[in-house]
């Protein structure tokens, strides 16, 4: 699994967005790719703000498989 978020001294991530420029809107803990057994991989968003896939928001504890090529916005 990969977590993407916003880095601090205490909340260690995978991906800091933080690097990316101004991260105020972004959650410590934003959200988790996981690949499942069967090769799929899907998208949790463990923040407050929506995660865009696709254009398409996925809301604050909601997830969202991933295809190939797959655009995430936070």
């Amino acid at each position: 699994q990969i977590t993407l978020g916003r880095a601090t001294k205490d909340n260690q991530i995978d991906v800091d967005l933080a690097l990316e420029g101004p991260a105020w809107k972004i959650s410590r803990k934003q959200g988790v790719i996981k690949l499942k057994n069967n090769g799929d991989f899907f998208i949790a968003n463990e923040g407050r703000r929506p995660i865009f896939i696709d254009g398409r928001p996925v809301l604050g504890g909601n997830k969202w498989k991933l295809n190939n090529n797959s655009v995430v916005e936070v």
